[in-house]
């Protein structure tokens, strides 16, 4: 569609409307901000320059202490290593400085690092709050908790709330509660796991760690039964908490009775072994006499020998559910479990295990009911699960830490050194000094005048910024208007519907004219001709200018209405049709 001579005068138009608008506008923006800037005359006022002096006076000294107080926070390395322990045990920094000085010796002597040793310290604390991890007496189950602590949370990954429960299974030991440890390490080799590839450990810790305190107390009696039980349970997809409940369902002598008896009728068997005796009460007597093992080897038993009725009888498993106490689906799991190891001759053995295998293997690495460091640190190696970045790490912190200027500084002197740090930097003459050679304590006349600097500066940045507003670039209206013209050597501005106003530069002869809204105004870099700049002949512009014009309205005449503007000297054919 041909872009004519009335789309552009109409564009035109609605540009320059627009442009008054922003103009009036900008008119308004100038008048509120100049009044925004003036209506702070009001911070002048003496008051309220002494409240700006004493606000900024604070500011500054604020900043002074901050940079002490961090430049100081960098001698404070032994409260920052303690922080824990100050908020764990409640205690001072000179408190925390003395536990730690005890934790570090203690994590010297087994290889840990000293950070480690304090976690430790804190999960212990959680645990057993009365306890007194620095006095003599408790020195040897502090020991023995930090151990399990270590291989559990460190060398096995087992979460803190599990390392808890097992220390408190652990803790029927009294001092020597890490001697459980080692019935936990001796699984793999009671099994047949020498190479170490099955995990034992970790699963039966887990397992007992789970168990609610009922079933360890009860079941936990017989060093490294439960170890075995919780492997034994795990293979057929138990927990120690499901033997425990079904030893107790079978207990309800009355009730068990009738639903044995309701089972029989339904399955057509007696839940008997090979020599006849009862399996129900071998069950009994193994939760009476606190031997889980031999609990787990009777469930393996009924499971093995009762295993294509309760797959194929809908009524008998239930019934067999309700005697044992199990949930059906449990029930189910297991007996799933149970036929896909049937080929595994691996279960048999396992299931034959009575504990005592395990407690004779695990007797070897005890010395006296103790259990010695070389001892700890073989079960450590055996059972450490950790990557040998992880392992690097730690012992380079343990290196460390064992230089003998450091060891002695966490072992025996950071209490103290702790003690004068703080003295040296607290004390009332160093604060008083900081207080009088550093902050600002300036008079009344000099926070006014403080006040009165801030006010202006404040006053200048506001300026600032509504100058910057004010000269803001203005959108570019960009409908229907060509923004960037074509360079050309002159021009024929068309008249107009509105005002114009006309701007010369300032080292020009400033016009003497008024122009009318139907002028047509002709401008150009050669009006002269030849290319000049300008004519050294008066009048020789304006004549050139009116040869143009005429040049301009003949091109029109014989371009038909087809162009805006014929092909002339002054300008090419801009808008064709």
């Amino acid at each position: 569609m041909p872009y004519t001579i009335t789309d552009f005068m109409n564009s035109f138009s609605a540009f320059a409307s627009k442009t008054a608008d922003i103009a009036m506008i900008s008119v308004e923006l100038r008048e509120k901000l100049f009044q925004q800037t003036k209506g702070m005359e009001a911070l002048n006022q003496q008051t309220v320059l002494l409240n700006r002096g004493v606000s900024a006076q604070i500011g500054f000294n604020k900043g002074l202490i901050d940079t002490y107080v961090e430049s100081a926070a960098k001698s404070m390395v032994f409260e920052n290593r303690n922080k824990e322990l100050n908020k764990t045990f409640g205690i001072t920094s000179g408190g925390a400085a003395n536990l730690s000085q005890t934790i570090h010796k203690l994590a010297n002597a087994h290889g840990f690092a000293g950070a480690q040793a304090i976690g430790y310290a804190v999960s212990i604390k959680k645990m057993l709050p009365t306890f007194d991890q620095q006095s003599k007496k408790g020195a040897k189950t502090a020991e023995s908790l930090q151990r399990i602590q270590h291989l559990l949370t460190t060398n096995l990954g087992v979460t803190e709330q599990s390392t808890e429960a097992y220390s408190l299974y652990a803790s029927k030991n009294g001092a020597n509660a890490d001697t459980t440890l080692a019935f936990a390490s001796s699984l793999g080799k009671v099994l047949g796991d020498d190479a170490g590839t099955m995990g034992y450990m970790k699963q039966a810790i887990e397992g007992i760690a789970e168990a609610g305190a009922d079933t360890q107390l009860q079941f936990g009696k017989i060093p490294g039964n439960l170890e075995i039980a919780t492997i034994k349970a795990k293979a057929l997809g138990f927990e120690l908490d499901d033997l425990a409940a079904t030893g107790k369902s079978l207990l309800n002598i009355e009730s068990s009775i009738g639903d044995e008896l309701e089972y029989q009728l339904l399955s057509g068997h007696r839940l008997v072994d090979a020599s006849g005796n009862s399996l129900t009460n071998a069950y009994r007597e193994a939760t009476l006499r606190g031997n889980m093992s031999d609990a787990a080897s009777t469930l393996n038993t009924i499971l093995e020998q009762e295993g294509d009725v309760l797959e194929n009888n809908l009524f008998a498993r239930e019934k067999m559910s309700k005697l044992m106490g199990i949930d059906e689906l449990t029930l189910s799991k297991a007996l799933q479990k149970k036929k896909l190891l049937s080929s595994d001759s691996g279960l048999s053995v396992l299931m034959n295990l009575d504990g005592t295998e395990l407690q004779t293997a695990a007797q070897a690495m005890l010395d006296n009911n103790q259990m010695s460091q070389e001892k700890f640190d073989e079960i450590s190696k055996l059972n450490d699960t950790r990557t040998t970045n992880e392992i690097m790490d730690q012992q380079l912190k343990v290196a460390e830490e064992s230089k003998l200027i450091l060891k002695s500084m966490l072992t025996e002197k950071q209490a103290d050194m702790m003690e004068t740090n703080r003295a040296a930097l607290t004390s009332k003459s160093s604060i008083d000094k900081f207080a009088n050679d550093v902050m600002l304590n300036l008079s009344e006349k000099d926070l006014e005048t403080f006040g009165a600097v801030n006010t202006t500066a404040d006053r200048a940045t506001l300026a600032k910024k509504n100058s910057e507003y004010l000269t803001a670039p203005i959108p570019e209206e960009t409908s229907g208007i060509v923004t960037t013209p074509s360079k050309l050597e002159d021009a024929v501005i068309p008249a107009g519907y509105g005002s114009r106003i006309l701007s010369f530069p300032e080292d020009s002869l400033q016009a003497d004219v008024a122009f009318k809204n139907n002028d047509t105004i002709i401008a150009g870099t050669s009006l002269a001709g030849n290319g000049n700049a300008s004519s050294a002949t008066p009048g020789a512009a304006t004549d050139a200018g009116i040869m143009a014009m005429a040049r301009m309205i003949v091109a029109a005449i014989n371009s038909k209405g087809s162009n805006l503007f014929g092909a002339t000297s002054m300008n090419d054919s801009t808008y064709p049709s």
